[in-house]
């Protein structure tokens, strides 16, 4: 390689023009600097939602999070409760469609059939599809794909069902494309590698001339310098090279999967769609994923009732099933089992943000401050709250650019009554209703992610902002 040799005198006759000779140079290596990583978005439905209103106390930025969230206390920088949404005004979301809930629109006319796209599937539109198409899955470790009909919550283009997954489809998937992704990484390795001789040796001559200068042109030097070192860091290249390891196969699969039983096989459904979801966003091969994890078996998890004892089990004995004691409390023994239930999910939901916050990426930021992870549900707890939905945000302040560590508490009002195309929203006079809705959310969150819209889903339902940029 040539070397550079500047001598005092060259410096000095250029010193004048130097801010402007040298910016090209500058605005050159810093777009070389454009580390490429994008943001990801992640949603994941709870089958009756995070546990209704009330999921934290305090004020914006001083709050603590309720029993049945407080798994998440360990990550709350990273996390954004909106507390809460109105969902949708037909039916009642939850036995006869989901549509409503990554669509943002629905028609009531059609039993709520969605009249656009799924989120996802708008963004790929958007922005483009990776190695894979967005990963829809459901959190069953084998079996055949999924399809939920009207129950369906991800809608392709022609507004068609798109069946969701099992973790065996999508790990062979993965694995079918991991490995051109880790030569992708190599190769991108080593052109770090190039840049950084280049930028060591421009270095090494700028400190040869540095000792020769006064203190006025080493002040200038340094700007200079300290531009250089700036592009270095951006590139990832102030020590070592943090990206190649961060691509991992997921966690194996047992492939006598389905002779595990009951609590055993619920819970690697679950960790193996995560695993799945780390490999994804982590090889760069999607920038999207959902995932619906369905309702929790209610001996998996521990609750305490409401002398303070520690129980297993649902409390209304074997003749009435979960879903009508627990999912559907009507007393307080029922709402703190719910809330057990919630706690369990969001746990594991805490820890599997945990490993996406400990793998770097070129930006500087962590995969779980690249990635926005939605949680909600078709409803906003048990007994089908549709007026004040909570939607827990976690990640987001890195490339996505979200303002985390926050309980927005959106304001309620009692009663509406909306005129739409689609007939008249009427709410009780006394229900308290949220004045910001779904498709209020979601296009904040289109706009966290690249695209910025006027509206999303069904216009009427566009209330205003929210604020999570």
């Amino acid at each position: 390689m040539s070397k550079i040799f500047m001598n005092r005198r060259h410096f000095l006759q250029n010193a004048g023009i130097a801010s402007l000779a040298f910016s090209p140079l500058i605005t050159s290596s810093r777009a070389l600097a454009d580390t490429g990583v994008k943001p990801r978005l992640l949603f994941i439905m709870l089958q009756h939602g995070v546990g209704g209103p009330g999921g934290a106390k305090g004020t914006e930025h001083n709050f603590t999070f309720s029993p049945w969230l407080s798994p998440l206390t360990p990550i709350r920088e990273h996390v954004t409760l909106v507390d809460g949404l109105f969902g949708t005004w037909w039916g009642n979301a939850h036995d006869e469609s989901y549509a409503h809930l990554l669509t943002g629109s629905a028609d009531p006319a059609k039993r709520g059939a969605p009249r656009t796209p799924s989120v996802e599937t708008f963004l790929e539109q958007k922005l483009g599809k990776g190695v894979l198409p967005a990963q829809r899955l459901i959190s069953w470790a084998g079996g055949s794909a999924r399809s939920n009909g009207a129950l369906s919550l991800c809608y392709d283009t022609h507004l068609k069902p798109i069946s969701l997954q099992t973790g065996t489809l999508a790990q062979a998937a993965i694995l079918n494309n991991v490995g051109g992704v880790q030569s992708n990484e190599a190769k991108l390795r080593a052109l770090r590698e190039k840049r950084k001789k280049i930028l060591d040796e421009v270095a090494g001559e700028l400190k040869t001339l540095r000792s020769r200068l006064t203190v006025e042109e080493k002040i200038k030097l340094d700007q200079f310098t300290n531009s250089i070192n700036e592009t270095a860091s951006a590139l990832g290249l102030n020590g070592t090279i943090k990206t190649g390891g961060n691509c991992q196969a997921p966690t194996s699969i047992p492939k006598e999967w389905w002779k595990i039983q009951g609590h055993q096989r619920y819970e690697l459904g679950i960790s193996s769609q995560f695993s799945n979801l780390k490999t994804a966003f982590a090889c760069n091969l999607t920038r999207f994923g959902v995932l619906r994890i369905g309702e929790v078996p209610h001996d998996i998890y521990d609750w305490k009732d409401s002398s303070g004892k520690t129980r297993r089990g649902k409390p209304c004995g074997s003749s009435v099933n979960f879903h009508q004691c627990v999912a559907h409390y009507k007393d307080l023994e029922g709402r703190l089992c719910f809330e057990g239930s919630v706690k369990w999910s969001i746990q594991k939901i805490a820890d599997f943000a945990k490993e996406l916050d400990a793998i770097k990426e070129p930006n500087g930021h962590t995969l779980l401050e690249n990635t926005i992870i939605v949680i909600s549900g078709e409803v906003g707890d048990g007994n089908h709250d549709r007026n004040r939905k909570p939607f827990l945000v976690i990640g987001g302040r890195g490339a996505p650019g979200l303002k985390t560590g926050r309980h927005i508490k959106i304001p309620q009002q009692l009663g509406w009554t909306l005129k739409t195309p689609d007939g008249d929203i009427k709410q009780q006079p006394f229900a308290r209703v949220s004045q910001r809705t779904e498709p209020d959310f979601w296009r904040e969150i289109c706009e966290a992610m690249g695209v910025k819209l006027k509206t999303f889903g069904s216009p009427y339902l566009n209330r205003g902002r929210i604020g999570l940029l």
